[in-house]
């Protein structure tokens, strides 16, 4: 079995561009991110409003996220606390603690599983996008007055 040739280039390229290369990525997604942003608030003027989001259990307002920002690839939202928050707040609270390694996924459902049993689901305020199910359609992280989205 014959090992394909490495290229001129690649055999030339020591560790710190292979670091650059890494950083240039991180870059590139930021900036990628950023124009997402201009693009959804309406060709970057100021004033226009982000996606405003509720989230529901049923009927009962659990909460408002306000977009304001990304961190790729999540968006950053603040998060207000409606009627619903404090039967569901120990449930968050206990998923905004999961970190570390967690090779089988079985910590990180043990906490999701019962927010996803709840029904919950984001819909847009403005109501131009399809309301969104927790843990199925979106990702949602509830820290205090901040939260993480991806959808």
């Amino acid at each position: 079995m014959s090992v394909p040739a490495i290229p001129a280039k690649a055999r030339e390229c020591s560790g710190l561009e292979l670091l650059t290369d890494r950083f240039r990525m991180k870059r590139l997604a930021r900036e990628l991110c950023a124009a997402m942003m201009r693009i959804r608030l309406g060709g970057g003027g100021r004033g226009h409003q982000m996606t405003r989001w509720q989230l529901l259990q049923g009927d009962i307002l659990v909460g408002e996220l306000s977009e304001y920002g990304c961190d790729q690839p999540f968006f950053l939202a603040r998060f207000t606390p409606g009627p619903g928050w404090e039967s569901v707040r120990p449930l968050f609270e206990a998923l905004a603690t999961y970190r570390g390694p967690d090779p089988d996924g079985l910590r990180f459902v043990a906490l999701a599983k019962p927010l996803q049993d709840l029904g919950l689901t984001l819909a847009p305020v403005d109501g131009q996008q399809t309301p969104l199910q927790l843990f199925k359609d979106c990702m949602v992280r509830i820290y205090g007055a901040e939260a993480r989205l991806r959808y």
